[in-house]
């Protein structure tokens, strides 16, 4: 890879984690206003017409009926399962609490491929989870006293990271005989039909109340959150080993911290900031006892 490239894919990893870490932010503001089915249907049909464009002037609509058939099972576990998790966690708890927990995801695949025997058990890998989940029970436990953080909200993200763990572990056979964008663009095809009715049933009411600031942060869920980042990331992939992917979604709950801090006002207490830090450094040691390689490993954000 040479120098370009590898400023390219290095750029575009970090963009990604940079819309990810204020996407949080975003969604908890837009909630406010628009229905949880609703918005979750606007925004991935946002991301389907935009990708859409592209998968067709590259002509790669045609898939086998059985390579669509697994690729709707996975959108279940995500975009459906997780985001549905994710949002309504974000609803009930603050934006800097999903950003960490959401940030346990590569230890939750790990758990996975070692319960599947894919992985071996390492020292530095057992002593990154427990100090990643030290963190998050730190952040989760001591949390619940500040001002818009509910025990309910958290387990709820804990649901949208064994969603995305589970759909991550099966997902590598699935690269091997579809493109990232294939996969990317019918994702968001398939959570249409689950989205589509449930938003039906929110009615259109909450139109008349959308202001220039909420669309702004619908599209920006829509076209940078979901259509761009996750082609962002799947360029990094194409370019960068998993670990080193990996290793950078410790960057979101930091993005996230500083600005829920800095835009929102949030009071950096102690257990956050100490939560927030033991979770990198679990994860990050989780991410160096790996040894590298250039399986494409999509990390949910």
């Amino acid at each position: 890879m040479n120098v370009k490239t590898g400023f390219r894919a290095y750029a575009a990893l970090l963009s990604a984690m940079l819309v990810w870490g204020f996407s949080f932010l975003a969604t908890k503001d837009v909630i406010a206003v628009v229905p949880i089915f609703s918005l979750l249907f606007v925004r991935f049909l946002l991301a389907a017409l935009l990708l859409g464009v592209v998968v067709w002037r590259r002509r790669a609509f045609r898939l086998p009926k059985r390579e669509l058939w697994i690729l709707a099972g996975l959108s279940a576990l995500s975009p459906v399962g997780y985001f549905l998790f994710e949002t309504y966690g974000v609803a009930l708890t603050q934006p800097s609490h999903v950003a960490v927990l959401i940030a346990t995801i590569p230890i939750a695949v790990y758990l996975i491929a070692f319960a599947r025997r894919q992985e071996r058990m390492r020292w530095q890998k057992t002593v990154g989870i427990l100090i990643a989940y030290l963190g998050a029970i730190l952040m989760i436990g001591f949390g619940q006293s500040e001002e818009g953080a509910t025990l309910v909200g958290d387990l709820l993200v804990v649901g949208a990271v064994v969603c995305a763990a589970a759909r991550t572990s099966l997902i590598k056979d699935a690269l091997t005989r579809v493109t990232p964008l294939q996969l990317t663009f019918y994702q968001f095809v398939f959570s249409l039909v689950v989205f589509g009715p449930l938003a039906a049933t929110d009615g259109l009411s909450w139109v008349s109340n959308l202001t220039p600031l909420t669309v702004l942060e619908i599209l920006f869920l829509g076209i940078l959150c979901s259509a761009a980042a996750f082609l962002a990331m799947h360029y990094a992939l194409s370019h960068l080993a998993a670990t080193q992917v990996a290793v950078s979604a410790n960057l979101v709950p930091v993005v996230t911290l500083l600005a829920e801090a800095t835009i929102l006002g949030s009071m950096l207490t102690l257990p956050k900031v100490g939560g927030t830090l033991l979770v990198i450094v679990g994860v990050i040691l989780t991410q160096i006892a790996t040894r590298p390689d250039r399986t494409s490993v999509p990390i949910e954000g």
